[in-house]
């Protein structure tokens, strides 16, 4: 039966071997469990006063056991996309309370308790959690959520596709700290009854440890345009019900080879932290929007305007998304409203540069910056496709810069042909698979060289007591100097040093190097691939283990011997 939030976290909520959760090795967790548990965030939180507090934990029973306990205390979670720096510093301006996987800096043993942080403009809005977007254009949002709200929301999903979910087992590679993954892939199954998956999944491989079940996939473009052409799909075409894709545009082309794959459609879902879930489309039909039941979108000063009890703002909330309205009632997007700026004393469209610049045969996807600082000069980040390439160490960059410049002639103006050009070998994405366009406007910034990446995620294996850290490779790296021209390779001395460094951060001090072993290097390591770095240290043999892995594959792996001081 489909509930309201937030739950009563009495006793009678649910029987005791109900099964709210399954582990990603297909273990039940039952909700006499989850009662222990929430037991335990009681005798840690009854005596808190601040009234807004910061959850982070990758565990997602975990973390719906706070939120629940919260709820019960009349406390509002804030709920960060990230630990990262940057994100952890916007949140410090709405709360200074921090429970669960945080720094160490952030833990609630160190904060005074009582310190009071409700804001009273906003205190009218009686939220009942607090989102921040990922920042990935940006510096992260609050976003300000009621229980009316998520509840809508919730309402209109279980309405729309409520009797297909049925006995499904819900599980996604998306994180429950965004507003797409919290409501589709942990409140909503929670609320109806469905189980639900508490690890975020890492690989598509994954699934097949889950294929005895009736699948519901909570995925994004980050992973959907990236499916393992080798695994044995016909082994879980028939457990696969439905795939959820959202958080950024997903291609027509991965659309249809998912549907190859997986034998069913990709719904693709959009939608915003401000709004919820607003429409729907399946690629394979149509390329147009359909609003979900209770809707209504309308155009205002060319803008997608929507009217849904979901959404932040009661009436129209205008987006900045450009679109036209169809009748039927139907939408496409035309891109974002924010993207156009003048240059050169004309007016000049990031998305009109980007689709003409994707039609070329040599490019795989583009992202276009418009560069501020030269006088709103364009630049152009290109990731090319296997072709692309070839002709780049063929005939260099100039060459090819310009051939790509010549495909823009009768579609765009020559004073908004791109000025300055990177080409990557894969455009860095956050979780949800929108691109970082922060990170690749430091590509034109030529005094910014790193040497360290940005940490993207940190993840504690509780079985091997090992640590696993999600980053992409900056492109301007300070080591990619001279390594090599046309294709940067991360040296492997780099890789043993980055190992040592996050051992020393993760598991304090190592002691005195004394040797490497079992090193070995079997697939290079290039600028702005994603890596997942494994860290484990065996402490009665004073020795770090380590492997980088990229896709399906290892890079590199090793051990590094330390002897402890006197």
């Amino acid at each position: 039966m489909f509930k309201s939030l937030p739950l009563t976290i009495d006793k009678e909520e649910f029987q005791n071997n109900h099964i709210v959760a399954y582990t990603l090795e297909g273990q039940p967790i039952y909700w006499a469990e989850m009662l222990t548990r929430l037991d335990f965030w009681k005798s840690q939180l009854h005596n808190i006063s601040q009234i807004k507090v910061a959850v982070y934990h990758s565990d997602a029973v975990e973390f719906l056991c706070i939120l629940l306990v919260l709820w019960s205390l009349k406390r509002i979670p804030v709920v960060p996309a990230n630990t990262l720096e940057r994100t952890l510093k916007a949140v410090e301006e709405e709360t200074d309370f921090f429970i669960g996987e945080f720094p160490e800096c952030k833990t609630y043993n160190n904060i005074n308790l009582a310190h009071e942080v409700l804001s009273s403009d906003k205190e009218s809005c009686n939220p009942a959690l607090i989102i921040f977007t990922s920042g990935s254009s940006g510096r992260p949002k609050a976003v300000y959520k009621t229980f009316k709200q998520l509840n809508s929301e919730l309402n209109i999903l279980e309405s729309q596709w409520g009797e297909l979910l049925r006995d499904t087992l819900t599980l996604g590679t998306v994180s429950h700290h965004h507003m797409y993954g919290l409501q589709f892939r942990l409140l909503w199954p929670f609320v109806s009854n469905r189980p639900f998956v508490n690890e975020d999944m890492t690989y598509l491989e994954q699934l097949m440890k889950l294929s005895t079940f009736s699948i519901n996939f909570i995925s994004s473009p980050a992973h959907l345009e990236h499916i393992p052409v080798t695994m044995k799909w016909y082994e879980i075409r028939k457990s696969m019900k439905v795939v959820f894709s959202a958080a950024a545009p997903l291609s027509k082309e991965a659309s249809l080879e998912v549907h190859k794959k997986m034998g069913v459609i990709v719904t693709e879902v959009y939608g915003s932290t401000e709004t919820g879930a607003v429409s729907h489309r399946d690629q394979t039909t149509d390329f147009l929007w359909n609003p979900l039941k209770g809707i209504s979108v309308k155009k205002i000063d060319n803008k997608l305007a929507i009217n849904s009890p979901a959404a932040i703002d009661k009436g129209w909330y205008v987006s900045e998304d450009l679109c036209v309205i169809h009748s039927n009632g139907h939408f496409s997007l035309k891109g974002r409203a924010d993207n156009v700026i003048k240059v050169g004393g004309k007016r000049v469209s990031k998305t009109a540069i980007e689709a003409s610049l994707k039609e070329h045969p040599l490019v795989e996807k583009v992202f276009v910056v418009f560069l501020k600082k030269r006088k709103n000069r364009v630049g152009a980040v290109i990731q090319l496709t296997k072709a692309g390439n070839i002709e780049l160490v063929d005939k260099g960059k100039v060459a090819l810069q310009n051939y790509l410049s010549e495909g823009l002639k009768g579609n765009i103006e020559k004073v908004a042909w791109p000025r300055f050009w990177r080409f990557i070998s894969q455009m860095p994405v956050n979780q949800q698979g929108k691109i970082k366009s922060t990170e690749l406007q430091e590509l034109f910034n030529k005094e910014s060289k790193l040497i360290l990446p940005e940490i993207l995620s940190q993840k504690l294996d509780k079985k091997t007591k090992e640590y696993i850290l999600e980053f992409i490779v900056p492109q301007n790296l300070f080591y990619f100097e001279g390594h090599f021209p046309g294709r940067p390779i991360l040296p492997g001395f780099v890789q043993i040093g980055w190992a040592i460094y996050y051992g020393q951060e993760l598991f304090g001090e190592l002691g005195t190097f004394i040797r490497l072993e079992k090193i070995k290097f079997k697939h290079v390591i290039q600028s702005t691939e994603k890596i997942l770095l494994q860290i484990g240290w065996e402490e009665e043999r004073n020795r770090l283990l380590f492997s980088y892995r990229s896709k399906n594959d290892f890079n590199s792996k090793g051990r590094v011997v330390f002897t402890k001081g006197d």
